[in-house]
Protein backbone atom coordinates (compact mmCIF):
# COMPACT_ATOMS: atom_id res chain seq x y z
CA UNK A 1 0.00 0.00 0.00
CA UNK A 2 1.52 3.23 -0.96
CA UNK A 3 1.62 6.47 1.59
CA UNK A 4 -1.17 8.30 -0.15
CA UNK A 5 -3.42 5.29 0.25
CA UNK A 6 -3.09 4.73 3.76
CA UNK A 7 -3.42 8.61 4.78
CA UNK A 8 -6.69 8.26 2.46
CA UNK A 9 -7.59 4.64 4.36
CA UNK A 10 -7.09 6.53 7.99
CA UNK A 11 -8.23 9.61 6.92
CA UNK A 12 -11.86 7.99 5.85
CA UNK A 13 -11.46 5.62 9.08
CA UNK A 14 -11.27 9.39 11.04
CA UNK A 15 -14.24 10.73 9.18
CA UNK A 16 -16.42 7.74 9.93
CA UNK A 17 -15.44 7.96 13.87
CA UNK A 18 -16.52 11.36 13.90
CA UNK A 19 -19.46 10.55 12.17
CA UNK A 20 -20.49 7.88 14.67
CA UNK A 21 -19.99 10.43 17.48
CA UNK A 22 -22.28 12.99 15.84
CA UNK A 23 -24.81 10.41 15.84
CA UNK A 24 -24.47 8.35 18.60
CA UNK A 25 -23.82 12.02 21.13
CA UNK A 26 -27.23 12.65 20.60
CA UNK A 27 -28.75 9.07 20.88
CA UNK A 28 -26.82 8.76 24.99
CA UNK A 29 -28.04 12.56 25.62
CA UNK A 30 -31.49 11.10 24.50
CA UNK A 31 -31.41 8.00 26.99
CA UNK A 32 -31.51 10.22 30.01
CA UNK A 33 -34.95 9.48 31.64
CA UNK A 34 -37.25 11.89 33.76
CA UNK A 35 -35.86 10.28 37.48
CA UNK A 36 -32.28 10.90 36.24
CA UNK A 37 -33.47 14.35 35.21
CA UNK A 38 -34.52 15.06 38.47
CA UNK A 39 -31.81 13.25 40.39
CA UNK A 40 -29.61 15.66 38.42
CA UNK A 41 -31.46 19.08 39.07
CA UNK A 42 -33.03 18.87 42.24
CA UNK A 43 -29.92 19.12 44.57
CA UNK A 44 -29.05 22.11 42.50
CA UNK A 45 -32.84 23.43 43.50
CA UNK A 46 -32.26 22.38 46.63
CA UNK A 47 -28.79 24.66 46.81
CA UNK A 48 -30.90 27.73 45.14
CA UNK A 49 -33.43 27.45 47.71
CA UNK A 50 -31.21 27.82 50.72
CA UNK A 51 -29.00 30.42 49.56
CA UNK A 52 -32.53 32.28 48.51
CA UNK A 53 -34.06 31.49 51.85
CA UNK A 54 -30.78 32.76 53.21
CA UNK A 55 -30.47 36.11 51.23
CA UNK A 56 -33.91 37.01 51.69
CA UNK A 57 -34.73 36.33 55.05
CA UNK A 58 -36.19 38.97 57.09
CA UNK A 59 -36.39 41.42 53.64
CA UNK A 60 -39.97 41.70 54.19
CA UNK A 61 -39.38 42.98 57.43
CA UNK A 62 -37.12 45.44 55.56
CA UNK A 63 -39.63 46.76 53.32
CA UNK A 64 -41.96 47.52 55.56
CA UNK A 65 -39.68 49.62 57.66
CA UNK A 66 -38.89 51.31 54.67
CA UNK A 67 -35.14 50.30 54.53
CA UNK A 68 -35.54 49.92 50.79
CA UNK A 69 -31.93 50.04 49.23
CA UNK A 70 -31.04 46.93 51.88
CA UNK A 71 -33.86 45.25 50.81
CA UNK A 72 -33.21 45.85 47.01
CA UNK A 73 -29.80 44.89 47.06
CA UNK A 74 -30.55 41.83 48.84
CA UNK A 75 -33.08 40.87 45.81
CA UNK A 76 -30.96 41.51 43.78
CA UNK A 77 -28.19 39.09 45.09
CA UNK A 78 -31.21 36.19 45.30
CA UNK A 79 -31.62 36.89 41.40
CA UNK A 80 -28.17 36.52 40.34
CA UNK A 81 -28.10 33.48 42.76
CA UNK A 82 -31.12 32.20 40.88
CA UNK A 83 -29.24 33.08 37.50
CA UNK A 84 -26.13 30.51 38.56
CA UNK A 85 -29.00 28.08 39.32
CA UNK A 86 -31.18 28.01 35.86
CA UNK A 87 -27.70 27.89 33.95
CA UNK A 88 -26.59 24.78 35.56
CA UNK A 89 -30.49 23.55 35.34
CA UNK A 90 -29.95 24.39 31.49
CA UNK A 91 -26.85 22.31 31.50
CA UNK A 92 -28.16 18.98 32.08
CA UNK A 93 -29.45 16.76 29.65
CA UNK A 94 -32.99 16.72 29.62
CA UNK A 95 -34.83 13.84 28.33
CA UNK A 96 -36.24 13.95 24.62
CA UNK A 97 -39.75 13.61 25.00
CA UNK A 98 -39.96 16.30 27.59
CA UNK A 99 -37.79 19.01 26.08
CA UNK A 100 -40.32 21.45 25.04
CA UNK A 101 -41.80 21.31 28.53
CA UNK A 102 -38.93 21.67 30.26
CA UNK A 103 -37.64 24.02 28.27
CA UNK A 104 -40.71 26.30 28.53
CA UNK A 105 -39.88 25.65 32.63
CA UNK A 106 -36.37 27.01 32.14
CA UNK A 107 -37.60 30.04 30.25
CA UNK A 108 -40.41 30.88 33.62
CA UNK A 109 -37.01 30.41 35.57
CA UNK A 110 -35.22 32.98 33.72
CA UNK A 111 -38.49 35.07 34.01
CA UNK A 112 -38.52 34.72 37.98
CA UNK A 113 -34.54 35.97 37.76
CA UNK A 114 -35.91 39.15 35.81
CA UNK A 115 -38.12 40.45 38.06
CA UNK A 116 -36.23 39.61 41.18
CA UNK A 117 -34.15 41.70 39.62
CA UNK A 118 -36.53 44.37 39.01
CA UNK A 119 -38.29 44.42 42.39
CA UNK A 120 -34.49 44.73 43.76
CA UNK A 121 -33.48 47.94 41.30
CA UNK A 122 -36.98 49.09 42.03
CA UNK A 123 -36.84 49.06 46.24
CA UNK A 124 -33.02 50.59 45.69
CA UNK A 125 -34.30 53.77 43.80
CA UNK A 126 -36.81 54.19 46.33
CA UNK A 127 -40.01 52.63 43.83
CA UNK A 128 -42.36 50.44 46.01
CA UNK A 129 -44.89 50.59 43.70
CA UNK A 130 -42.69 49.42 40.88
CA UNK A 131 -41.36 46.77 43.36
CA UNK A 132 -44.78 45.62 43.83
CA UNK A 133 -45.95 45.09 40.02
CA UNK A 134 -42.80 43.24 39.85
CA UNK A 135 -43.12 41.25 42.54
CA UNK A 136 -46.93 40.13 40.79
CA UNK A 137 -45.90 39.31 37.83
CA UNK A 138 -42.62 37.47 39.89
CA UNK A 139 -45.45 35.54 41.23
CA UNK A 140 -47.58 34.92 37.94
CA UNK A 141 -43.90 33.61 36.40
CA UNK A 142 -43.55 31.53 39.69
CA UNK A 143 -47.38 29.47 39.08
CA UNK A 144 -46.54 28.98 35.31
CA UNK A 145 -43.12 27.63 36.25
CA UNK A 146 -44.92 25.03 38.69
CA UNK A 147 -47.63 24.38 36.68
CA UNK A 148 -45.63 23.53 34.01
CA UNK A 149 -43.42 20.95 36.02
CA UNK A 150 -45.86 19.81 38.16
CA UNK A 151 -46.47 16.35 36.91
CA UNK A 152 -42.76 15.53 37.38
CA UNK A 153 -42.86 15.38 41.29
CA UNK A 154 -40.38 17.70 42.16
CA UNK A 155 -39.78 18.92 45.70
CA UNK A 156 -37.24 21.58 46.04
CA UNK A 157 -37.43 22.53 42.34
CA UNK A 158 -41.42 23.82 43.20
CA UNK A 159 -40.76 27.33 43.88
CA UNK A 160 -42.76 29.46 46.29
CA UNK A 161 -42.15 32.91 46.90
CA UNK A 162 -44.80 33.85 49.32
CA UNK A 163 -42.33 33.86 52.15
CA UNK A 164 -40.39 36.55 50.63
CA UNK A 165 -43.30 39.03 49.39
Amino acid sequence: MGSSTRKSSLSLLGLAAAVTLLVTAPLALAAVTIEEYKEAVEPICKRNSETSTAILKGVKTQVQQDRLVPAGKRFIRAAGALGKAVTQIAAEPQPSEYEVKLDKWIGYLKEQKTYLQKIGQALKTGNKFKAQQSAVKLNKANKRANDTVISFGFNHCRIDSSKYL
